[in-house]
């Protein structure tokens, strides 16, 4: 069993901490294809600095549906993005809980929007849950560019050699991986179980 130490683990968000929810794929309204093809086109067409202030995000997306035709206000189709973009998943939450009381530090590592990192942070918690969140639309940078991981670890109080990463993306992993970083690619919670298990025989 190893004995390397772990003072640290950092978790993506989406497909790892949690998965996408009903909306987009059902019909609210707009037919459930229209959606997702207004939130694919609003994200192409809104320049990054519009995605990195929340006011500036909102007021974007509302120029946006009623350019689409939205026929409601734009609050009420935020909120409904807001409650069924993603679920998060119980179990690995309370991974998080169970590392942090065994005195292990967790940081959520994630590429998110003002919009959205504001949501993960208030709505669902994660400010209250983690040591720290580190989202790109704040650090200027984006998985998995070099910089994104530097920003981020430049303000974790511990050795990049203490720390372990998990991501679904290999992409975001093996830009980890270069940044000296202990990485593994997120397949489902009992693989990832076992990594923790084998590497520093811990199991939340």
């Amino acid at each position: 069993m190893s004995e390397r130490k772990l003072s640290g683990v950092i978790f993506d968000a989406d497909g790892v901490l949690q998965h996408g929810g009903p909306f987009g794929t059902e019909d609210w309204i707009w037919p459930a294809r229209r959606h997702r093809d207004f939130i694919t086109g609003f994200y192409s067409a809104t320049p990054p600095e519009a995605l990195a202030d929340v006011s500036a995000f909102i007021s974007a997306c509302e120029r946006a549906l009623a350019d689409a035709g939205w026929p409601q206000d734009a609050a009420t189709y935020l909120a409904r993005w807001a409650d069924g973009h993603v679920i998060p998943d119980p179990a690995m939450l309370e991974d998080v809980r169970r590392l942090r009381a065994a005195g292990v530090a967790c940081y959520l590592g994630s590429n998110q929007d003002a919009f959205w990192a504001a949501h993960v942070e208030t709505a669902l918690g994660y400010g209250q849950l983690f040591d720290g969140l580190f989202i790109s639309c704040r650090l200027g940078a984006a998985k998995p560019q070099t910089a994104f991981f530097e920003a981020m670890l430049a303000q974790i109080p511990y050795p990049r050699q203490e720390l372990i990463f998990f991501d679904d993306k290999s992409a975001n992993v093996e830009a980890a991986l270069a940044c000296g970083l202990e990485a593994r690619l997120f397949t489902g919670r009992a693989q990832y179980l076992r990594d923790l298990e084998e590497r520093y025989g811990l199991e939340p």
